[in-house]
């Protein structure tokens, strides 16, 4: 009986060990697509923000690279926001820093600009796997890995005004000349 009651006391101690490790937190990377109605030949953005979760550490510099696959648009360039330097480098690589850092846990990275080219959709996938420099999200003390995805839409083009409507304008037209006409015959 003693030893079946050291062993539930020995679980029990266990499992309250288990139950009361803190749970780390984790920052993450979120893309947000500014407008969701992209017609061909329009530009269009989406926010790069950071999540810091609550770890208490100031965020100092960041780094990802940008990948499209499909050809339903365009990559056009970025603009790092919140005070950050630009040290980006490449075609696609997005890099900023900041000293002293930011506290606040939601910080907008940047803002990415495309062009709508074809109907359909194509994927955005932003990615910098933490290196301790230029890659990833370095807060004061830890780094983590940047990474997210999401699919865009492109519709058709913008719809062309009507037959009836341009024969209206022009009917429009029309009798306005008519009736300044008859206004300077007067």
């Amino acid at each position: 009986m003693r030893n079946q009651s050291f062993k539930i006391f020995a679980v029990a101690l266990l499992a309250c060990a288990f139950f009361s490790i803190p749970v780390q937190a984790i920052p993450t990377v979120s893309l947000n697509l500014l407008d969701s109605d992209i017609l061909i030949g329009e530009s269009f953005d989406v926010e790069v923000w950071a999540d810091g979760d609550g770890i208490g550490q100031d965020l100092l510099t960041f780094g990802f690279d940008v990948f499209t696959t499909g050809s339903t648009f365009s990559y056009d360039g970025y603009t790092i926001e919140s005070g950050f330097d630009d040290f980006s480098f490449g075609a696609n690589n997005v890099t900023g820093d900041r000293f002293p850092g930011i506290a606040a846990d939601d910080v907008l990275l940047a803002t990415l600009s495309f062009t709508g080219l074809a109907e359909g959709t194509g994927n955005l996938t932003v990615d910098g796997l933490f290196d301790g420099m230029f890659s990833g999200l370095f807060y004061e003390i830890q780094g983590f890995n940047i990474y997210d995805s999401i699919d865009i839409s492109v519709s058709g083009t913008a719809p062309v005004p009507e037959p009836t409507t341009l024969l209206l304008l022009a009917t429009g037209l029309v009798g306005l000349a008519g009736f300044r006409r008859k206004f300077k015959k007067a």
